[in-house]
């Protein structure tokens, strides 16, 4: 254990995570220089293309490092004279490395694989300076007492302020100028030096463990607890739980238990990551690697949970059940499809356990899933997995917040929001961020202005991200946690077509922006709609009143031409009877005919 280093990656979204592992692995031999694809850990293609962390992934390095050292001995008893023995001194370490989101969507993940490491590498991009989520994952270290290693990256870009980055990072973190590490991830600069420091200031794993085990010592064995920090489901092998053992050994038939999930199981195999799985013969006390559970439930396990003994419950600390904070409606094209894409929600649940989905019914849409997500990052990812990994075409409501409705009123939930700016940039964002109805609580102006407000996550869910970026030029960056829930004048704005409610577009809105979604939604629908053979009246439905109308023209057949002749000659009374029949019919219609809405049309209104 004295030559084991766990250690993380952190850092705000796109200042080069996963490039600064590849170079560690190449620099260690995991992998060959120039024979592997760049971005290596990020194996999802939608992390690729978007440049992004979107899922944790762990790697076990093996680094030697060979000392010249010398050591003087006795050479006579009588004359005590010293002689010198050149020789080198080899020592090879064991280095887990576990590259994780940026987002903070992903935010759970990143608590829970700090829980798993002794230390940190916290890197900051010399373009772009300090971000919110720099500061957010540094705060959790600091919480966890973890070894905080600064890394400035990206100093061979021409716009590289490396200077006033580094003392941004004294600045925040207290450290010394020369404790900070100036590197270039893309070209290797440097990268030898943060191996070192991994090694020097990283603590070895505690052989103790992290909650009190002597009262559990079976036959003078520490029992086994491991924390899953990341899972996957095998259609062969069942679920893959992805573990940081803390202490006791995992093997090959080992009879063990969920502490949370309260199920037993015997492992299939443990091993460890080269970035692929790697079977061994079993993991000890401050090792990281994988558990192939045979597991086949996939809502039994979950991040956060601890692996124990068969007779023993008593998990690790720090589990939760993630809350979802934004909910959506997810529809197949293809009604067929149902079932499909409740097993591709199902899979990718196992791997996210902060994702929730139950079925719905629509009678505009048929048959479908409310699925929670933690953000709208993370509803795009899950949508475009599904579509691009399952094959399916669907249609995705826009997401909401999740109100809660108690004895009448409306409570909405509200976040703590920080945002980061360039000074220049101050007054365009406080004032965007009263119109989203922020409340301001402080704000700290050094290299960068660090704004605190409290917000309705419904109004950080609309627009404010991208007009955030917008009027700041793409300079700002903000990070949000969940703060409580506030009793607010809310009610549901309702859309109506032809007086009936349609549920997909109606949503949970406060007074100052109903007018503003009611007139959008009904000017979009009335495009949308195709004209029937009846009236179609388009109505928003606020507070007992309609705030919003519009209507769609039915088609209209000329009852007065026959033949291509004018029916009753100057005969008005004629004309007449035909027109009032043909009204009539419409009338009817109209009463039990249904609006047909085409599903493109969905799709048009929820595309942004």
């Amino acid at each position: 254990m004295n030559n084991i280093r766990n250690f993380a990656i952190i850092a705000h979204i796109d200042h080069g995570k996963s490039t600064l592992a590849d170079r560690l692995m190449e620099l260690t031999g995991t992998v060959e220089k120039n024979a592997h694809e760049e971005q290596m850990l990020d194996r999802n293609p939608i992390s690729r293309e978007r440049g992004i962390t979107i899922k944790l992934a762990p790697v076990r390095m093996e680094y030697l490092i060979i000392n010249r050292h010398a050591e003087f001995i006795s050479a006579s008893d009588e004359t005590q004279t010293l002689k010198q023995v050149q020789g080198d001194r080899k020592e090879d370490f064991i280095l887990n490395l576990i590259d994780t989101p940026g987002h903070v969507d992903f935010s759970y993940e990143v608590d829970r694989t700090l829980a798993c490491v002794e230390g940190v590498i916290l890197l900051v991009d010399a373009t772009q300076g300090i971000q919110a989520q720099t500061i957010a994952n540094a705060y959790k270290a600091l919480e966890k007492d973890l070894v905080i290693i600064p890394v400035v990256n990206k100093i061979d870009m021409p716009n590289a302020e490396i200077e006033k980055t580094k003392q941004a990072l004294v600045d925040f973190l207290g450290v010394k100028d020369e404790e900070i590490i100036s590197v270039s991830a893309k070209t290797g600069e440097n990268v030898e030096y943060v191996l070192e420091r991994i090694v020097n200031d990283i603590p070895s794993p505690s052989r103790i463990d992290k909650i009190n085990a002597s009262s559990n010592f079976v036959k003078n064995v520490t029992p086994l607890r491991a924390l899953i920090f990341d899972s996957y489901f095998d259609t062969h092998k069942g679920v893959v739980a992805f573990v940081r053992i803390f202490s006791g050994e995992a093997f090959k038939n080992k009879k063990m238990r969920l502490a949370i999930g309260n199920q037993k199981f015997e492992a299939l195999e443990v091993g460890i990551f080269t970035p692929d799985l790697t079977r061994k013969d079993s993991l000890t006390a401050g090792e990281i690697g994988y558990i192939i559970t045979n597991l086949k439930d996939i809502h039994n396990v979950r991040v956060g949970d601890t692996v124990t003994e068969e007779d023993l419950h008593e998990p690790l600390p720090g589990y939760q059940i993630v809350k979802p904070m934004v909910f959506a409606s997810v529809f197949p094209t293809d009604p067929a499809d149902f079932e499909n894409l409740k097993k591709a929600l199902e899979k990718i649940y196992l791997s996210d356990s902060s994702l929730s989905f139950q079925s719905i019914y629509s009678q505009a849409l048929g048959a479908g899933f409310r699925v929670g997500f933690l953000g709208l990052l993370h509803a795009d990812v899950v949508r475009e997995r599904l579509e691009r990994e399952y094959d399916l075409s669907l249609v995705l409501t826009p997401p909401q917040a999740d109100y809660q409705f108690e004895e009448g009123v409306y409570k909405e939930p509200m976040v703590k929001l920080h945002v980061i700016t360039p000074e220049t940039y101050l007054g365009p964002v406080m004032r965007l961020s009263e119109e989203h109805r922020a409340k301001f609580i402080t704000m700290d102006n050094k290299n960068q202005v660090f704004i605190e407000y409290e917000m309705p996550i419904s109004e950080m869910i609309s627009d404010y991200f991208d007009q955030l970026k917008s009027i700041t030029s793409g300079y700002a960056s903000f990070d949000w946690e969940f703060s409580h829930y506030e009793t607010v004048d809310a009610d549901k704005l309702s859309i109506l077509l032809n007086m009936e409610e349609v549920e997909e577009f109606s949503e949970i809105t406060v007074p100052e922006r109903a007018e503003e979604k009611a007139r959008m939604i009904t000017k979009k629908l009335r495009e949308l709609i195709p004209r029937q053979q009846f009236e179609v009246r388009i109505q928003a439905y606020y507070k007992g009143r309609i705030i919003s109308s519009e209507r769609v023209r039915p088609f209209r057949k000329d009852v007065l031409i026959k033949s291509g002749k004018m029916v009753g000659g100057g005969d008005y009374s004629r004309k007449r009877k035909l027109l009032e029949k043909q009204k009539k019919g419409k009338k009817k219609m109209k009463m039990i005919g249904r609006v047909e809405i085409p599903k493109e049309a969905f799709k048009s209104l929820f595309r942004k």
